[in-house]
C-alpha cells in the first residue's frame, strides 16, 4: 500500500500528517511567502543592512573594534534566521513524525528520489542552514539520501519566488547559469553522488528501512491495524505528542550545534573581509590572478549561510556596483 493508504488506515499518521501541514502553512502564510513577496517587489530597491542579512537588530558601525563588529553581525543573523530556523526544525521532527509511520517512503531509483526531494524542498522555501536539519529529520526517518540533499538544496535555489527575483534583477545570462548549475547539481549530480561516492551511506539507509519494514511483521505500517482496534484519536494525540518531543530533541540536539556555528563563522568571514574591501581587492582585468579570485570567492560564498534570496539581492548590489559578472557568477554558484 502506498504512502497515502498508510495515513488513511493509521489515526497517528493522519495526525502527524496534519502537524506537518499546520506547522507549513503557519511559516508560509506568517512569515515567508510574504517576506519574499515583499523582497521581490522591491527588487534591486532591496536594502541590506546587515552583511550577512536584509534587516539588523544591532546596527553595524565600522568604527567599532573587531569583536563588536563580529558580535553584532552574529546576532543580527541570529535576528534574521530565527523564524527560519525554528521551523526547520520544527518541520523535522513532525517529518519524521511522520515518515515512520509509513511503510514506503522512497522510490527505486536515485533520480526518481532526487526529483522527490526537489518537490519537497523548492515550495519550503528556507536557507540551506535552516534547510540541514529538515534534510537530517527526511535521512534518520528513513528517507533516501538522494531526496534528503535533494530537498536541502532545492529549497534555496529552485524555490519560484526566487526564481522570478532573479529573473527579474540580473542579466539573463547569469540567470541562465544560476538556474542550469543549480538543476545540473541537483538532478545530476545527487544520484552520482549517491551512486559512486556515498553508496554505502545509501545502501545501510535502505537497510535499515527494510529490517525495520520487515522486523517480527511489524513494520511503521504493519500495526496499524492493531492501533486502530485497540486505541483512538486521544491515545493517537498522545503517542503524536511524545513522539514530536522526542524527534524534535534529536534534531535540536545534532543540528542546532552546527547551525550555530555556520553562523559564528559567517559573521566571521564577513567581518574579516566585508563586501567592500572585497570589490576594492579584485583585479578588474582577465589575468590568471582572476581566476584565484574566483576560487576564492567560491571558498568565501560557502562560509556564508545566508538568508534565503540574499544571494540574489546581494550579488545585484554587487554587480550594480561594478563588480565584474565572472565574480557574481561564481558568488551566486557558491
Amino acid at each position: 500500500m502506498g504512502a497515502v493508504g498508510d495515513i488513511a488506515r493509521d489515526p497517528r499518521a493522519v495526525l502527524a500528517a496534519l502537524l506537518c501541514l499546520t506547522i507549513t502553512l503557519v511559516f508560509w502564510s506568517g512569515s515567508r511567502y510574504p517576506d519574499l513577496g515583499e523582497k521581490a517587489s522591491m527588487g534591486g530597491g532591496t536594502i541590506l543592512e546587515d552583511p550577512l542579512g536584509f534587516e539588523a537588530a544591532r546596527p553595524i558601525d565600522a568604527a567599532d573594534g573587531f569583536a563588536e563588529r563580529l558580535l553584532d553581525t552574529t546576532i543580527n543573523w541570529l535576528s534574521t534566521n530565527q523564524r527560519g530556523m525554528l521551523f526547520g526544525l520544527l518541520l523535522a521532527a513532525a517529518f519524521m513524525t511522520l515518515l515512520r509511520r509509513l511503510g514506503r517512503r522512497s522510490f527505486e531509483g536515485a533520480f526518481s528520489n532526487t526529483l522527490l526531494g526537489v518537490v519537497i524542498g523548492a515550495p519550503l522555501g528556507v536557507c540551506v542552514n535552516c534547510a540541514a536539519p529538515i534534510a537530517r529529520g527526511l535521512h534518520a526517518a528513513g528517507s533516501r539520501l538522494e531526496t534528503s540533499l535533494a530537498a536541502m538544496i532545492s529549497s534555496p535555489t529552485l524555490n519560484f519566488v526566487v526564481l522570478a527575483m532573479l529573473f527579474s534583477m540580473l542579466p539573463l545570462y547569469m540567470v541562465a547559469f544560476k538556474v542550469a548549475t543549480g538543476l545540473v547539481f541537483v538532478v545530476a549530480g545527487i544520484p552520482l553522488l549517491a551512486r559512486f561516492v556515498f553508496r554505502r551511506e545509501v545502501r545501510a539507509g535502505v537497510d535499515a528501512q527494510d529490517l525495520e519494514a520487515r522486523g517480527a511483521g511489524l513494520g511503521p505500517s504493519a500495526d496499524a491495524a492493531l492501533f486502530e482496534r485497540s486505541a483512538g484519536l486521544v491515545d493517537a494525540a498522545r503517542w503524536l505528542g511524545v513522539e514530536f518531543a522526542r524527534n524534535l530533541w534529536f534534531i535540536v540536539k545534532v543540528t542546532v550545534p552546527l547551525m550555530l556555528l555556520a553562523g559564528v563563522l559567517g559573521a566571521l568571514a564577513v567581518t574579516l573581509l566585508p563586501w567592500d574591501a572585497l570589490m576594492a581587492a579584485l583585479p578588474h582585468d582577465d589575468s590568471w590572478s582572476a581566476v584565484g579570485w574566483m576560487v576564492a570567492i567560491a571558498a568565501f560564498g560557502l562560509l556564508l549561510p545566508v538568508p534565503i534570496a540574499f544571494d540574489v539581492v546581494l550579488a545585484a548590489a554587487l554587480f550594480g556596483a561594478g563588480m565584474p559578472g565572472h565574480y557574481v557568477m561564481v558568488l551566486l554558484f557558491s
